[in-house]
């Protein structure tokens, strides 16, 4: 009995060695250039699991947050974005986010906490988002696309940091910590409806909308030309926290079918209706950045304050932007996409690029983000600062994903791919100055022949990369196809063209 008693305490002692041990190797990785945030989840890693494997976002983790800043960090870029380390934040919840990049193997995240905090000097709120930026094998498009943004005076643009991510002890990449796009004091900072107003001049706003939802609630609508949108905040759908409000449903949709009848109607007042600037540059940065996302998606939003700044009742204004892991050429050879002016499709803009007044707005407009774009390639600019920042962190990420990257077949590392950016965009911009006489081009007839066939009429988008090559040559057996001539024989680059053609399939 005494020998047991004696080895007890031993036994005792090598467990709890082993309980430290095993926690140490779960704490093992430290804040070295970036901060770092730790997540802690009640239930350890069987919820994290259920967090994990909800399909539609819908299991919800509840946990502490700290967030652990090295000693010599002092913000990211200019000393923008400064913190002191913070420990002990409550989770309200912690759920999945995103559409495409979620079933991936490296997963984005929201979180709610308990109480508002303001994290890195973004504003407090509750709401957090942790993004993967999966997509994006430089990480940094996102903080690219939100950096331009903010340049061009574009309201509300959502910022964010590069930070580490450890969840439970285990290290899960390098990640982007950003506000959400939703209605609040620090964030999209419009005056707030509630269920009582119904009135002037409460009713006049704010309302902050999103692009073409995918689902089917009291939310969603469509204007006479097929403009979809959905009811953010305030939301009409009690289902999802909303509320039932005839007066202020169809206030909204009413304004938005005027803006649009204003659009299309010979001498329509629309400047009555829609910021034009935030309009102008909105869809600008969709373009250039070739966003496959662009006015096709819950990706993109816009909003209606109750008053401008004049006190004038409240226009439509454009963004805040959100999504664009997939854009700034990602996943292209150096010379795909980077021309053209219709590479996004938004029936309004391609209405209001007929009137010659706003043909010469937009242009203006270019003039300015051109100066920016600038700054962004140039040696020592905003791309190699923005590089500098998160390369370490890149490269034990790449340590963690690289066999898993969706994009890896383009074969290139950090500094490649750093490079390719820089190309892209250079060639991008050269087109663009080249061709903005061009800008007011929007459709060219083609008239296409192949032997054997009935000629057919496509009236392509102009400059559209996505359009012309959705012509399809059939298969002669023996014979491969090589592209499309025009009446001289010669071989046709679509995108140069700037009048009607008829074209015909060449075989070699």
């Amino acid at each position: 009995m005494k020998k047991i008693r004696t080895v007890m305490p031993v036994l005792a002692a090598l467990l709890m060695m082993l309980c430290l041990s095993a926690r140490a190797e779960e704490s093992i990785f430290e804040p070295q250039d970036l901060p770092v945030v730790y997540l802690h989840i009640d239930g350890g890693q069987a919820e994290i699991d259920r967090l994990n494997s909800s399909p539609d976002h819908s299991y919800r983790c509840t946990g502490s947050m700290d967030i652990i800043v090295p000693a010599d960090y002092s913000g990211q870029f200019e000393g923008r974005y400064p913190q002191e380390s913070v420990e002990g934040l409550k989770i309200h919840y912690i759920r999945g986010r995103g559409n495409g990049t979620w079933g991936m193997e490296k997963l984005p995240y929201k979180i709610k906490l308990e109480d508002k905090a303001d994290l890195f000097g973004m504003g407090k709120s509750k709401t957090w988002v942790l993004l993967a930026n999966f997509f994006d094998d430089s990480l940094i498009r996102n903080w690219l696309t939100e950096w331009l943004g903010d340049q061009m005076g574009l309201e509300y643009t959502p910022q964010g940091v590069f930070v580490e991510l450890v969840m439970d002890g285990k290290y899960l990449g390098s990640y982007y910590l950003c506000e959400q796009v939703e209605l609040s004091k620090s964030r999209v900072n419009l005056d707030q409806l509630t269920s009582a107003d119904t009135g002037l001049p409460e009713i006049q706003g704010g309302y902050l909308l999103e692009f073409c939802p995918d689902d089917e609630t009291p939310d969603v609508f469509e204007t006479s030309r097929r403009f979809y949108l959905g009811n953010m905040d305030p939301s009409f759908d009690p289902a999802d926290g909303g509320y039932e409000n005839d007066a202020q449903k169809n206030y909204i949709r009413d304004y938005i079918q005027q803006a649009e009848d204003a659009i299309y109607a010979d001498g329509g007042r629309y400047e009555d209706y829609l910021d034009l600037q935030s309009l102008a540059d909105y869809w600008w940065i969709m373009e250039f950045a070739v966003n496959g996302d662009a006015f096709r998606t819950d990706s993109a939003h816009l909003f209606k304050p109750r008053y401008e700044a004049d006190g004038s009742e409240g226009r439509l204004h454009f963004g805040p932007l959100w999504d664009f892991d997939e854009s700034w050429g990602n996943a292209m050879p150096e010379t795909r996409l980077c021309k053209g002016f219709n590479n996004t499709t938004f029936t309004w803009i391609d209405e209001l690029r007929k009137k010659p007044e706003f043909l010469e707005y937009l242009k203006e407009r270019w003039q300015v983000m051109d100066g920016k774009l600038e700054e962004i390639v140039r040696e020592g600019g905003v791309l190699d600062q923005a590089a500098a920042i998160v390369r370490a962190s890149w490269q034990r990420d790449d340590a963690l994903w690289h066999d898993l990257r969706p994009n890896g077949q383009t074969g290139r590392d950090f500094e490649q791919e750093i490079e390719h950016i820089r190309t892209w965009v250079s060639l991008r911009r050269e087109w663009i100055n080249e061709n903005l006489d061009r800008l007011g081009l929007l459709t060219l007839p083609l008239t296409i022949r192949i032997e054997g066939q009935e000629d057919r009429v496509f009236d392509a988008a102009a400059d559209s990369f996505v359009d012309v090559y959705m012509i399809e040559a059939p298969e002669i057996e023996g014979k491969e196809f090589i592209g499309w001539a025009d009446e001289s024989g010669a071989l046709v680059d679509f995108i140069e063209m700037d009048q009607a053609h008829t074209v015909s399939a060449v075989y070699e």
